[in-house]
């Protein structure tokens, strides 16, 4: 199978105190995706666009696939980069574009594509969660029955776009991944993050947690996590399993 071509659109800057250690996003999707790519009939090249300093690509046809990051930002926030990147992601759907999202990604993908995402009044979801599948496909191999990933969030995808599938979901989070056929793959929770990333990011931002969230979601840390499995997944995605 010919390499195909991945841009990542990085929609957010690591906290100061991260970056040495991690980065941007596309450095931790390439280390995400590494255990997995280990033939070289597997090579995924990856191209980088900072979406805050306004790169996207002109031409859809720049890449075979695309992966929208995590993000501060909301998908009603007024940032000056947004209508851009939603443009481009309109252009890229009509063009047949595979397209993934992660966090932010998920909720703009939903939003662009007709759905709806918003601020929930259910607070943050950060650590560890659990998600129960909601469906089930046979590319989609193993599928499990709950799905483990660390979270960080405020906002929710409260409507699917038409032709989504909800794939995992909990009470908290009841669109926590969805998947519209050939097109996109989206999830709520964060597999490009690692449990050291996970506990840095949330003492850097435990004073927004509601009282003992903080410790509660330290302590999910101890569980197993499904993050390779996802990778699987998106991989798969990127170069055309699910059409097999």
């Amino acid at each position: 199978m010919k390499e195909v071509k991945l841009g990542i659109l990085d929609c957010d800057e690591l906290a100061v105190e991260l970056q040495s250690d991690y980065g941007c996003y596309s450095i931790m999707f390439k280390a995400l995706f590494k255990p997995n790519l280990q033939n070289v009939s597997d090579d995924i090249q990856y191209v980088r666009y900072d979406v805050l300093a306004g790169q996207v690509p002109r031409d859809a046809d720049a890449c075979d696939a695309y992966l929208v990051t995590g993000s501060k930002t909301g998908v009603y926030d007024d940032a000056s980069w947004l209508p851009l990147l939603k443009a481009f992601l309109v252009r890229a759907y009509a063009q047949n574009k595979r397209l993934i999202g992660i966090c932010f990604g998920h909720q703009l993908l939903a939003d662009v594509l007709g759905g709806k995402a918003e601020k929930s009044d259910k607070g943050w979801g950060v650590g560890v969660q659990k998600q129960i599948r909601q469906s089930s496909l046979n590319w989609m191999q193993p599928m499990p029955d709950a799905l483990k990933l660390l979270y960080s969030h405020q906002d929710q995808v409260t409507k699917l776009p038409e032709n989504a599938v909800c794939l995992y979901g909990s009470d908290f989070c009841p669109n926590g991944a969805f998947y519209i056929p050939h097109r996109v793959l989206c999830f709520q929770g964060h597999p490009e993050f690692t449990k050291d990333y996970c506990q840095r990011l949330m003492i850097l931002r435990q004073a927004r947690y509601a009282p003992g969230q903080f410790e509660y979601a330290s302590k999910s840390l101890t569980q197993m996590l499904d993050e390779q499995i996802v990778a699987k997944w998106m991989i798969a995605f990127v170069k055309g399993d699910d059409e097999a």
